[in-house]
């Protein structure tokens, strides 16, 4: 019986005296009613069927009970509705990104500090990350555990970010194509309901493609939004310093092949048209992560099924009710025949 299952199995022991049960009651009354007929030739065997009423009643009571506690499952149980948010997270990991703006704080500080800001305040919603620079790869696919994406964010520093150029476009195609593997595969586990699923990108908007702008448009045919979140100084451009090497106390800076200083600014407004395409919106990394955390908040969160494979319903109630009602039953039963035998 594979419908049939039972939480405690071993108390199923204990249906062993049910039998034994049975036979010391039928000896019981067969020989009480020996004993009646005795001493009384005309004994009234109405009395003898009461014990029998009282007793089947008892033992059935006793049935149920042992049941009960053996907790009878059958029945898949349902599966509830939860909420949540999908959201990738696409880090700038090219060499602009080591530039220190103000306060002799890198960018990829600044931009790693805000994704976990922004982990914090959506807790229970999925997270993924993505790095891009002239190429983009997917880190950590979707998941709730953010202690596994922490840990990729704390293993990328300055020392190990030699990635040059940049194709912001190229980050949004990969990210919208894993965003929406889930609900493009006929056999994913969890039906979503609407929703929307985000990107949010961490960039200087530095960018070497030009096709930003139609992948952000792209990304909205697909369902994901792109957000932008710019890290630099849009009102000065400041050179690139360079990972020290062992030893090494002089700061170097990164030049172009003819020897001149490389500057790097943030360029804010094409950050705001990629966002603006991508029906989302622009934060400058300083000031506008809390707004952007209160604007994610009100998004339309994915509804999505819980799967209980291999869970069944609990069933104990129904025999510990019907078990009941039997122990009522016996008792109105003797409260009828006590009445009856009165004087």
């Amino acid at each position: 019986m594979n419908w049939l299952h039972f939480g405690h199995p071993e108390f199923l022991h204990f249906l062993w005296a049910v039998p034994p049960f049975i036979f010391f009651l039928l000896f019981g009354l067969r020989q009480k009613q020996k004993a009646l007929l005795q001493f009384y030739s005309h004994a009234n065997p109405v009395h003898l069927q009461r014990h029998k009423v009282q007793a089947g009643l008892l033992l059935l009571s006793y049935l149920l009970l042992t049941l009960a506690i053996a907790r009878p499952q059958w029945g898949p149980k349902p599966e509830p509705v939860a909420e949540r948010l999908d959201v990738m997270f696409g880090l700038d990991i090219s060499t602009s990104m080591l530039a220190e703006d103000e306060q002799s704080v890198r960018r990829l500080t600044y931009a790693k500090d805000a994704i976990f800001s922004l982990m914090e305040a959506l807790e229970g919603d999925r997270f993924g990350l993505l790095y891009f620079a002239e190429a983009s790869f997917v880190v950590c696919p979707l998941t709730n555990d953010t202690t596994t994406l922490r840990e990729f964010l704390a293993a990328m520093t300055a020392n190990t970010l030699t990635h040059s150029g940049t194709r912001i476009g190229n980050a949004i195609e990969t990210a919208t194509d894993r965003l929406t593997a889930d609900q493009n595969d006929p056999t994913a586990r969890d039906t979503d309901f609407g929703g929307q699923k985000v990107l949010i990108l961490l960039t200087d908007g530095e960018d070497h493609g030009e096709e930003a702008i139609s992948a952000a448009k792209a990304a909205i045919q697909a369902g994901v939004h792109v957000y932008c979140v710019g890290v630099g100084n849009s009102a000065q451009s400041v050179p690139i310093p360079l990972p020290r090497g062992a030893g090494t106390e002089t700061t170097l800076y990164k030049r172009d092949a003819n020897g001149q200083l490389v500057l790097t600014i943030l360029y804010e407004t094409h950050l705001q048209e990629v966002a603006k395409a991508g029906n989302g919106n622009y934060y400058p990394a300083t000031t506008g992560i809390a707004q952007l955390r209160t604007d994610l908040a009100r998004l339309e969160r994915q509804k999505f099924r819980l799967r209980r494979d291999g869970e069944y319903q609990e069933r104990f109630q129904l025999f510990v009710a019907g078990a009941l009602i039997l122990l009522i039953c016996e008792a109105l039963h003797f409260a009828v025949w006590s009445r009856k035998l009165r004087p």
